[in-house]
């Protein structure tokens, strides 16, 4: 039986080389889809700066380093447009993936600055899984600002709540194990569960880690060390020049540490132990964009 895609000469730029195919039943030709079709730069260099970027090399280092150990010059804008392009393609399709429940949902925030103004970044975490289920990353934290980051949540992982609430609700109010949300005081959050998970869950307030030893109940440590590390990011890079940098590099590293990232305590990805497993490979940033690309409905 004759084929019905077939080889079609390459496409050349200054820096890579990829086959073209012909397929014979449309009489097009394409670039098998990699995640990385139309990049000027080989597809290894591209995941480096990803990888180094979200891992805490400032953008000066980032450019040495490619350059001392691969011999290629980049500029800021390039990378740039690398971190926007893959941020949003990534979370993208991450919407679509459903990560198991296990532990407690901590919510909480860091701000960073923009230029001369204070920004937030809201994150929410599974405390056993480390799945940092939702980033939102917002001017002010308003009440709506946090009902945004709620319905993030109720698309997220809501069917779960609900589920688990249908399978404890006969038992007496105070011996169901609802799946349980924590946070600080901030009314915003309180609006924001009521608005989503009033009559399904249940929502504890949290204390930071220094706290701890005082032996205050339903520490909010998950999340606050998660918000550590990313303060400890943030020193290097000195804030965001724009908002949509800012937006990019949070989601960006969400999926960073969801899917590449093994957690030393797991000693597996917060994904594996989410029970969301993917054919990513050892290089898992290279992997997670092939695949993402390859499977994305969207594409």
């Amino acid at each position: 039986m004759e084929d019905k895609v077939v080889k079609s000469g390459v496409r050349k730029n200054k820096y890579v080389t990829k086959q073209r195919y012909l397929c014979k039943r449309c009489n097009k030709r394409f670039i098998e889809p990699d995640g990385f079709q139309h990049m000027s730069y080989p597809k290894e260099i591209v995941v480096k700066v990803l990888h180094l970027y979200v891992a805490g090399l400032s953008l000066s280092k980032i450019r040495e380093y490619v350059y001392q150990h691969e011999g290629f010059h980049l500029r800021d804008s390039v990378i740039g447009y690398w971190i926007k392009k893959y941020a949003h393609m990534l979370s993208t399709f991450e919407k679509t993936l459903i990560p198991k429940v296990k532990g407690r949902i901590h919510t909480d925030e860091v701000f960073v600055r923009v230029g001369t103004d204070t920004f937030y970044s809201i994150n929410t975490i599974d405390s056993k899984t480390k799945y940092i289920l939702a980033t939102t990353f917002v001017k002010k934290r308003t009440k709506l600002s946090c009902r945004v980051h709620f319905k993030k949540l109720k698309e997220k992982i809501g069917a779960q709540v609900k589920e688990r609430w249908k399978k404890e609700r006969d038992k007496p109010q105070e011996e169901r194990k609802l799946i349980t949300f924590v946070s600080d005081k901030f009314e915003g959050y309180k609006d924001g569960f009521n608005h989503y998970f009033y009559r399904f869950g249940r929502l504890v307030f949290g204390v930071p880690i220094a706290c701890k030893k005082y032996g205050l109940k339903h520490n909010n440590n998950p999340i606050e060390r998660e918000n550590e590390d990313i303060k400890q990011r943030y020193k290097t890079m000195r804030g965001f020049k724009s908002f949509s940098g800012g937006e990019a590099f949070f989601e960006l590293r969400r999926i960073y540490r969801n899917f590449v990232h093994i957690h030393p305590t797991l000693n597996k990805t917060p994904a594996e132990a989410s029970g969301i497993t993917l054919p990513l490979g050892r290089n898992k940033f290279l992997g997670i964009i092939f695949f993402f690309d390859f499977y994305s409905p969207i594409e």
